[in-house]
């Protein structure tokens, strides 16, 4: 990757990123992540592990990436000192649901920062005060061990969450059904995507509505696969 870094392959970091413009977050939060997700043809959408670990608000914005060593949170210490507003930290933590990479305090320093969002494939603490925070926080879920303070880790770099590949910048969006990721320089291409596939479904609607409770065109698709005559 072209960009200027502070440190060695595996502890680094980098502010050196590229955010798409503030207002393609705000158009994003128009959707649900459901019609963001049949916008991409449903990839691009982190697994149902990765879940809203308390009701909280719709949030989408630039992803800061952090890839931290099992069981230490050193570089989500560094990302905090490098996010701007809107942004949305993703932490993938090696795969550790042993330690929580992080609880109250750092959630809340995170949000008088006006981070939009946490999501963390790995574990957070503190539950009971991160509602009161009522920053967006989404997770595999909770334990009771805080992690090291060493290092190594990686702060602006690919990540992978939730199945997904995560790169600095794209943008990051949340709400009660998951999370999904859309490469930033794709923007308009997933939400003319996502209004084609709301128009498909408000004429399904008006179909239901007229009493018709089976979808059409079921054997000319089995037709066309030789299932049927």
């Amino acid at each position: 990757m072209n960009k200027t870094f502070v440190g060695r392959i595996g502890f680094r970091y980098t502010q050196e990123i590229r955010r798409p413009e503030p207002k393609w977050a705000k158009k994003l939060l128009d959707y649900s992540t459901c019609n963001i997700s049949d916008g991409m043809d449903k990839l691009y959408t982190m697994d149902c592990g990765i879940r809203q670990m308390f009701p909280s608000s719709r949030f989408a914005g630039p992803a800061v990436t952090v890839k931290v060593r099992s069981g230490d949170n050193f570089m989500l210490h560094k990302a905090i000192s490098m996010v701007q507003p809107g942004d949305v930290l993703v932490v993938e933590t090696q795969g550790c649901n042993a330690y929580a990479v992080c609880g109250d305090l750092m959630v809340s320093c995170m949000a008088k920062l006006e981070v939009a969002g946490l999501v963390v494939d790995g574990t957070v603490r503190d539950i009971e005060t991160l509602r009161e925070i009522g920053m967006p926080v989404f997770a595999r879920g909770t334990v009771c061990g805080a992690g090291d303070k060493d290092g190594p880790g990686e702060v602006n770099f690919p990540i992978a969450c939730g199945g997904v590949v995560v790169n600095p910048g794209d943008l990051v969006m949340g709400d009660d059904n998951g999370v999904v990721v859309v490469p930033q320089d794709d923007v308009e291409a997933v939400i003319a995507g996502a209004d084609k596939k709301l128009a498909i479904e408000a004429k399904r609607r008006k179909e239901i509505a007229a009493g018709q409770y089976v979808k059409g065109g079921l054997d000319e698709i089995m037709r066309a696969k030789g299932i049927i005559q």
